[in-house]
């Protein structure tokens, strides 16, 4: 089936005689869209891209498309990417972690504590803003808006059975396929658990949010069910509190969003008086069952290790003054970060820096130093500063106005596909506050890819 908005952009620039040329032009528009869904792939395998020499093989890759990006746009004499307005946020941020890496701002050194770091951050940024960039431009067709959905829902499934597997199947220290992979390290393909988690995270909430939405076909509710079953049992394997909390919220999340969108169609057709209570007790009521759902099913499945781990969870809170001080809980970092944010408020202290930053601030037995906030929200601020955060939320802003304007949309697909990736991106910023698996490169272009589908225009006929 070939690509109509490619084509009949094709058809109004190009000569009616220029057939063959058209014809490979629609072939490199083809091949360009299958090379981001094979890379969506392949950048989740060896550990979630975490080793650099994978982040620059993923880095050149996007680098390599983006020019042939610019290519079929000087053939065909097209680059509309409506969406562009949501990538000027992510540029200018890539700008300003540049420019925190170079000398001439400030008279005592760079801005960053660590500009060899900052400079990759900066490079990795600007991959992440092509990527997004060349989602936005060739998920032109409901057909392929969907090929996507079913890519990331397949990358997730596939990672939580080979997690499934491994656990089951791993008994000695060896690494297990992949050589870091050893007994106690991370959940499947990923060495952290709860970066494994966040993967879950994402697609379970894509997943429920598309059938939910009524986009998913009947004949396939049950093979969209089986794959929400298998990524819940690995999300649970993890024993990861962060993801089972986030996961409860985005249960809540998505009721709550149906329910508003229930009665914003309602409110449409028939403006008369609502009333509130009527509206909004049968989302409580199965926001109360589903969360004894999971909560039982979640102690069920996770066992004692799971029970043991949330029994432990208000020691990351409280600190025993008479224990022994290794500054390793959340609550010991989190407080040298805002000294950290108090340090250097306007600027920040360079992003990919933390590391290096921190030990001013870090008061433990030195025997481990942080190399993450383990909550986003402050290290995005120690990091940036107030100028960071204020380009984090100019982003934040426009994408709120795209995806609102999808979840109203009179196609049930792009309503569906909106409210699927909100449910997914609402348990990652969730989780945001407890850890940092947006660092890991898998995650952030799975992300990446719910920010796409959360906000495509495809038009009122897809």
């Amino acid at each position: 089936m070939s690509d109509i908005t490619f084509t009949n952009e094709l058809s109004r620039s190009l000569p009616s005689n220029a057939l063959t040329r058209r014809r490979a032009l629609e072939l490199l528009y083809r091949f360009i869209f299958a090379l981001l869904l094979v890379l969506l792939v392949l950048v989740a395998i060896p550990y979630g891209t975490v080793e650099l020499w994978w982040i620059s093989l993923y880095e050149c890759a996007i680098f390599a498309l983006g020019t042939l990006w610019v290519l079929e746009g000087l053939l065909s004499g097209s680059w509309n990417v409506r969406e562009r307005g949501l990538i000027a946020p992510i540029v200018a941020l890539a700008l300003f972690v540049f420019l925190q890496s170079m000398t001439f701002l400030n008279s005592a050194g760079t801005i960053s504590a660590d500009p060899f770091e900052t400079h990759l951050t900066f490079l990795k940024l600007l991959a992440f803003a092509i990527n997004a960039a060349l989602l936005l431009r060739y998920i032109s067709n409901a057909r392929r808006m969907r090929t996507l959905i079913h890519v990331v829902i397949g990358v997730a499934v596939a990672s939580a059975l080979f997690g499934i597997v491994r656990q089951a199947l791993q008994h000695n220290e060896v690494g297990f396929i992949l050589p870091y992979l050893r007994r106690d390290s991370g959940f499947g393909q990923f060495v952290n658990k709860n970066h494994f988690a966040f993967l879950m995270e994402m697609a379970i909430g894509l997943t429920t949010g598309f059938i939910f939405g009524g986009a998913g076909k009947r004949k396939h509710l049950l093979l969209y069910l089986s794959a929400v079953a298998l990524m819940w049992i690995g999300l649970v394997l993890t024993s990861s509190r962060g993801g089972l909390f986030s996961m409860l919220g985005q249960t809540v999340f998505l009721i709550v969003m149906l329910a508003w969108l229930r009665s914003g169609r309602r409110s449409a057709l028939a403006p008369a008086k609502r009333n509130i209570f009527r509206l909004f007790a049968p989302a409580v009521a199965l926001s109360v069952c589903l969360l004894a759902v999971i909560a039982v099913s979640a102690v069920w499945v996770g066992g004692e290790v799971m029970v043991t781990r949330l029994a432990s969870l208000p020691g990351e809170i409280k600190v025993d003054a008479n224990e022994f001080h290794a500054g390793v809980r959340r609550r010991e970092v989190w407080s040298a970060t805002w000294q950290l944010i108090k340090a250097h408020p306007l600027r920040g202290s360079g992003f990919g820096a933390y590391g290096v930053a921190i030990t001013k601030f870090h008061d433990g037995s030195g025997r481990w130093t942080p190399e993450a906030a383990h909550n986003d929200y402050l290290e995005l601020l120690a990091s940036g500063g107030l100028a960071g955060v204020g380009l984090v939320v100019w982003f934040g802003f426009i994408f709120i106005k795209r995806a609102r304007h999808q979840l109203f949309s009179a196609e049930p697909l792009r309503r569906a596909a909106c409210l699927g990736a909100l449910t997914g991106i609402f348990g990652v910023m969730a989780h945001n506050v407890v850890d940092f698996g947006l660092h890991v490169t898998a995650n952030a272009v799975m992300f990446i890819a719910l920010v796409v589908i959360a906000t495509r225009d495809l038009g009122e006929k897809t």
